[in-house]
């Protein structure tokens, strides 16, 4: 008997059950945010799901399912006929290749980012920015601690929260879908580090979901950085060399540094949707969409400075004309 013959089209897992399935099957850079972002909603039941959002008619899937991969089609198969308009976002290869083979749609959606920590270090002229970071903030009497958020001021630390926010892009609501919204608050075995000033008080964090693969901690996805308008954006550095230095302790294997939407996308591996295609190139050369839209160009810069080693991943869909699933995906992110 199959393991999904009772399927739920809005599956009412609790939190457990779904962190249960994140620790066996979560080994996908957004398989955290896949099991515990807020305003999700999931199809299958306790043997594994599909994450999603409706927009409109549409169904926006995030990444791959959190379930044995042995059971992807079976599961990919009664999700498209319950509901029948459907997309996939951030995708893995297997899934893409499963995709494309069901007949959809695959674009490159980008390039994920990740750093070996076994072999990981900071000397060499492409590591300067860490040793300028660490030197600097040092100097100014400042550390680095993992702390719990609920021994901090909440006030001082929603400040860096919106303080951050307000220099960007998106600057009047938290990002979701294909970015967790930030919580400011202790989770699950998310990893939180701060720069504490000389008085003790945090300046910036860096917070790291984890991946799993039965039940083994695999590695860490830095998943946001945010800092007071007035600090040296070096405290990404300083954070980041500082996360790392724990983790290589720790024997964590590798750092996913995330998604470099747009960047090298190449497309010729499965059948593609043109207009996708156009509309990620325009948003990535654009310079008007760089500084209205989402700035993927210096996201690219910033990621690579890293040195790690690049992924990529896809998107698809099912239905055309892709226009209108394009702009609804904006509703998705919570960009409008």
């Amino acid at each position: 008997m199959s393991s999904f013959d009772r399927l739920s089209d809005n599956a009412l897992l609790s939190a457990d059950q779904r962190h249960a399935l994140l620790r066996r099957h979560g080994n996908f850079v957004l398989a955290y945010s896949v099991a515990h972002q807020p305003g999700l909603r999931y199809f299958g039941n306790e043997h594994g799901v599909i994450a999603y959002r409706m927009v409109g008619r549409t169904a926006y899937a995030l990444a791959d399912p959190l379930a044995p991969r042995a059971l992807w089609p079976e599961l990919l198969a009664a999700f498209v006929a319950a509901r029948q308009d459907v997309t996939f976002w951030q995708v893995s290869r297997p899934m893409a290749e499963l995709l494309s083979s069901s007949g959809f749609f695959v674009n490159a959606l980008g390039i994920e980012s990740l750093i070996d920590l076994q072999t990981y270090e900071f000397t060499g002229p492409s590591r300067r920015s860490f040793r300028t970071a660490t030197n600097r903030f040092t100097r100014m009497g400042c550390r680095v601690e993992e702390v719990p958020v609920a021994g901090l001021d909440p006030k001082r630390v929603e400040a860096i929260s919106l303080g951050w926010r307000r220099t960007r892009t998106t600057k009047r609501r938290e990002l979701s879908f294909l970015v967790r919204p930030i919580q400011l608050r202790d989770e699950a075995d998310v990893r939180k580090f701060f720069i504490l000033d000389q008085n003790d008080q945090p300046v910036a964090f860096a917070f790291f979901d984890p991946l799993y693969e039965d039940d083994r901690l695999v590695g860490y996805l830095s998943a946001t950085r945010r800092w007071l308008p007035d600090t040296d954006p070096l405290a990404a550095y300083f954070l980041v060399r500082r996360a790392v230095e724990t983790f290589q302790a720790e024997g964590v294997p590798k750092l996913y540094l995330g998604l470099m939407p747009f960047h090298k996308i190449e497309d010729q591996e499965f059948q593609k949707d043109w207009l996708t295609r156009r509309a990620f190139r325009f948003i990535y050369t654009n310079p008007i969409a760089q500084k209205l839209v989402y700035p993927t160009q210096s996201l690219a810069r910033h990621k690579e400075s890293y040195g790690g080693e690049a992924r990529e991943t896809w998107c698809a869909m099912n239905t055309q004309p892709s226009l209108p699933r394009l702009l609804k995906l904006i509703r998705a992110c919570g960009v409008l």
